[in-house]
């Protein structure tokens, strides 16, 4: 890992050597910092990728909640398998690279910023907006592609929004030369480890977890008078098992792209399904390892960008 920090961008220092494991998952690896950030390196492997049916197949909670999920659509529960291979990506053989990959998320269109730098006249209607959130019992604000507000922990930390026209438009702004995003395959890889299960755990949800917009999936402590950790983090936004933290949050993706410019969200779908009120089980499925937005082709880059999330990489 020392030897390795010779060839990497102007910046690098290997930090130390570090295990992870989750979901069956385990890896000893290097640590890296650059610039205020921890990368990993995660070595070369050749992986199969994609998904077309049950390896083990669902718990009856997880195959009751996707049924019942199937009648709201009006289809039956005999098409379940179908209709999920319909949203994931092929199964298929893959050879990843070594990389040195940034451990969080970063988003695409939403840079925070200090009371300071806004400008009193250029960004009143922020902080017209900054002393109404002040004295009101709101925790967030959100002018639509503009400016978000969040409040917390006494301060209010503000982002503001950043247009761009393309992906690579934004390329050639946001990422330094020797730097790049992670294609699909990478992205799989490193959130999967190649498991052939729907998700990194299995085949089944896991109704043990405290997830975002659902809060604590067990209640069965609640009836047995056992107070829920509620201040616990979120389940799917701890170390996976190569060190790298990911979104857990359906309405967020990580951008991908394709050596050819495809540009694919990984890991969510905008919150589409659980805005339709499909619950946590289908709600979630966009957390699935190999899972595709159907509809994400639709959507032109500045309609997507706001709910984009990226990490830096690094090709050795």
């Amino acid at each position: 890992m020392r030897e390795l920090n010779a060839r990497l961008p102007e910046g690098f220092t290997f930090l130390r050597m570090e295990r992870f494991e989750r979901f069956g998952l385990g890896l000893e690896t290097g640590i890296y910092m650059y610039e205020g950030c921890e990368f990993v390196y995660v070595p070369r492997d050749r992986v199969t990728l994609g998904w077309e049916h049950w390896t083990v197949g669902p718990d009856e909670e997880t195959r009751g909640e996707f049924e019942s999920g199937l009648e709201d659509m009006n289809r039956e529960p005999a098409e379940l398998e179908h209709l999920l291979r319909q949203q994931m990506s092929p199964v298929r053989e893959a050879d990843i690279g070594p990389l040195l990959i940034e451990r969080q998320t970063r988003s695409v269109a939403w840079y925070e910023v200090e009371l300071a730098d806004l400008d009193p006249e250029e960004d009143d209607d922020v902080l017209e907006a900054i002393e109404r959130i002040k004295a009101s019992n709101y925790g967030s604000y959100e002018q639509h592609q503009s400016f978000r507000l969040d409040k917390g922990d006494g301060r209010i930390r503000i982002w503001l929004y950043a247009d761009s026209p393309s992906q690579q438009a934004w390329a050639e702004d946001e990422l330094p030369n020797g730097f790049d995003v992670l294609t699909e395959d990478e992205w799989e890889y490193a959130y999967g480890g190649g498991c052939r299960t729907l998700f990194p755990w299995g085949d089944s949800f896991d109704y043990r977890m405290k997830v975002r917009h659902f809060g604590e999936l067990d209640r069965e402590q609640e009836e047995q008078g056992e107070p829920l950790e509620s201040d616990r983090p979120f389940d799917l936004e701890k170390s996976g098992g190569m060190g790298l933290l990911f979104l857990g949050d359906p309405y967020k993706q990580e951008l991908t792209v394709s050596p050819e410019g495809l540009v694919r969200g990984k890991g969510g779908d905008g919150g589409a399904l659980i805005c339709g009120g499909m619950g946590v089980t289908w709600g979630y499925l966009p957390v699935a390892t190999y899972y595709r937005d159907p509809y994400e082709e639709e959507l032109e880059w500045e309609d997507r960008a706001e709910y984009l999330y990226y990490r830096r990489v690094v090709r050795l």
